[in-house]
């Protein structure tokens, strides 16, 4: 263990510097990824958001037509009547 073969690629030091590097690679690499899941969390957030105001807008424009197929039912209706009536 005290001095490198002549088949060592690399040096004690030079190793336990390679694993340094490595670690700070790492952590910079995991502070990206919690980053990266943070986005994607809000970005679904966001999506269920959108998927609900279509829903909301949907239900809505459903209940205009309803609203206006009752208007024009209640004036033919009363078309009708008035017609019988004179």
């Amino acid at each position: 263990m005290g001095e490198p073969a002549k088949d060592d690629w690399y040096s004690n030091q030079q190793l336990y510097e390679m694993m340094v590097e490595l670690s700070k690679g790492l952590e910079a690499t995991n502070a990206e990824l919690g980053k990266t899941q943070v986005l994607i969390r809000d970005y679904n957030g966001l999506r269920k958001e959108v998927a609900d105001v279509k829903t909301l807008v949907a239900t809505a424009l459903g209940s205009k037509k309803n609203l206006q197929w009752w208007l024009t039912f209640a004036v033919a209706v009363a078309a009708v009547i008035v017609a019988i009536v004179k």
